[in-house]
């Protein structure tokens, strides 16, 4: 069934009360945003807004009826104090930041569709085929949570030689670009290097949705290779994010850029190792819904503390859940009985 899958694709999984869209790319995961079901996003969402007042760069701060905040990006168009617009909602609340948001188009077509569909539209490539996985059977089958989990590793090595170290703060995050072992015998090489490197960032920056302010450290080079690679990175990163500012070079030789924030970190999907195998542990069940087709024979045998869990949850009614006291609290497991 995985063969018969296009190489690139969008896998919508909306299983165990929650709903992940992913953007897979040769088996990899390419970018991710979930959200549990019973607190849906405000991304892709049309507000009636009030216009509050007009900062620099084009941005307008207003106000939506629910008497949020947003940060809207005007362009070079003029708004008036208490004018009223239209905007789209573009980013998940993060802590006591305003909301992101555009101003609506009637380009957009978005407004009569549900917030799935809104979310691969604004965030996620167009012409990329979806495939709906309402019971995870791919992601299973893909071993996704291996892939995501070892995409949380502050090391990654770029193809033909050198690593990235990404290390975050709440401030910025700082991007370490390292030659490691590649042999670089002359600075046009270091300039294809470190072309290479920042392609590799924009990747890193996609997958983990990595938002705010960026600081790359690239290995040093004379000014006319740096005014080179700026040009590039302008060229490249536009296409990757248009949303992003590429701002240059600092006095400290670290490139400066911003990305908008979005979505939640890659980090927040999973809050520690616990609340991951549960969440397993309910898609697993609803994994066996979907493939095992007997009504009556198949059991899942937990111990106390996750028996406790589970019965809050909404699961499969024909799964049968059994509370095991000689089991370790947290343990589960599935099993077919034997008719």
């Amino acid at each position: 069934m995985i063969n018969e899958i296009k190489d690139h694709f969008i896998l919508v999984d909306k299983c165990a009360e929650e709903t992940r869209i992913v953007e897979i790319k040769s088996n990899k995961i390419a970018k991710i945003t979930c959200w549990q079901d019973e607190k849906p996003p405000l991304i892709g969402n049309v507000f009636d807004a009030t216009v509050l007042k007009r900062l620099n760069s084009g941005i307008v701060r207003a106000s939506i009826k629910n008497k949020k905040i947003v940060t809207v990006r005007a362009g070079k168009k003029f708004f008036k104090k208490n004018e009223k617009i239209k905007v789209i909602i573009t980013s998940e609340e993060f802590e006591d930041k305003p909301l992101q948001a555009k101003l609506w188009s009637e380009n957009y077509d978005l407004e009569n569709i549900n917030v799935v569909k809104r979310i691969i539209d604004l965030f996620f490539n167009k012409n990329i085929p979806v495939i709906e996985d309402k019971h995870a059977i791919y992601w299973n089958d893909m071993d996704l949570d291996s892939c995501l989990l070892n995409a949380l590793d502050p090391m990654i090595n770029i193809e033909d030689g050198g690593v990235l170290w990404i290390e975050k703060t709440k401030a910025a995050t700082l991007i370490d670009i390292d030659t490691k072992k590649r042999l670089i015998n002359n600075e046009d090489e270091m300039l294809k290097f470190s072309k290479d490197a920042f392609i590799k960032c924009m990747d890193e920056i996609k997958l983990r949705n990595i938002g705010g302010m960026i600081l790359i450290d690239f290995p040093r080079m004379s000014f006319n290779r740096k005014k080179n690679l700026h040009e590039f990175i302008i060229k490249e990163g536009t296409k990757k994010n248009s949303d992003s500012n590429f701002l240059g070079f600092s006095r400290l030789q670290l490139y400066e850029m911003y990305v908008p924030r979005n979505f939640k970190s890659l980090e927040s999907f999973y809050i520690n190792k616990n609340e991951f195998d549960f969440k397993n542990h309910l898609r697993s069940l609803w994994r066996a819904s979907k493939k095992i087709k007997s009504k009556n024979n198949i059991e899942f045998l937990c111990g106390k503390n996750l028996f406790k869990r589970l019965k809050l949850k909404k699961i499969p009614e024909f799964i049968n859940i059994v509370e095991r006291i000689d089991l370790p609290k947290d343990y589960g497991e599935l099993l077919e009985k034997k008719i």
